[in-house]
């Protein structure tokens, strides 16, 4: 996918285990806006601390111990404890167009969202760089 101003990815960002659908979709939100999560996943890297690190900031109520990541399927972090030994599985995955991303704020609740982004590429810093409004 080459799209819009230098796009590559489509990127679905799923939140679940809010404590209602509002924290949810404020958390989408937040890692669907955030150009380090957009620029990692360009690159290829299933970079799960910069979601944590977004989920914790978003504003939403949000359990370390109890929050989970996923990047395609992938587990990367649960409970506390991150799985770098399945970034491997999740870089193959992340070469690919359409990417899934799934949090779990871990907070018990049935609260969920969904959000669509692309990725953050230099083609776009580059068209963006080049006009005047």
């Amino acid at each position: 996918m080459t799209s819009g101003e230098g796009a590559t990815k489509l990127i679905t960002v799923r939140v679940i285990g809010a404590r209602t659908n509002e924290e949810a979709r404020q958390t989408a939100r937040a890692i669907a806006n955030s150009p380090l999560v957009k620029t990692a996943i360009h690159g290829g890297d299933p970079n799960w601390g910069r979601l944590v690190a977004v989920m914790g900031r978003s504003g939403s109520a949000f359990s370390l111990e109890r929050a989970a990541v996923r990047i395609g399927g992938v587990e990367l972090f649960k409970d506390g404890t991150p799985y770098d030994d399945r970034a491997p599985a999740a870089a193959v995955y992340l070469k690919g167009t359409d990417i899934g991303v799934e949090v779990d704020l871990g907070t018990g609740g049935s609260g969920s969202s969904h959000m669509w982004t692309c990725d953050l590429t230099a083609e776009y810093v580059r068209i963006n760089a080049e006009y005047r409004t």
